[in-house]
């Protein structure tokens, strides 16, 4: 790994960054209206029941060490 692509970023802790969310509005929020912003966003649209139905579980077994 080359040192020249990598950015370090030290946090501040007396200037916490807090997001610019409003979390009242989305817990406001009905599933409707969930379900139009999503459908609104064309970057990431809701799958299909189809393409629900594609996904398959796997099981990811990680060795202890």
């Amino acid at each position: 790994m080359n040192d020249d692509n990598i950015t370090r970023v030290k946090l501040d802790p007396k200037n916490v960054s807090h997001g610019k969310t409003d979390w009242e509005k989305v817990e406001a929020m009905t599933e409707e209206d969930i379900n139009k912003a999503a459908e609104a966003d064309s970057d990431c649209l809701p799958l299909s029941q189809k393409e629900l139905n594609e996904f398959r579980r796997i099981s990811i077994q990680v060795p202890i060490l």
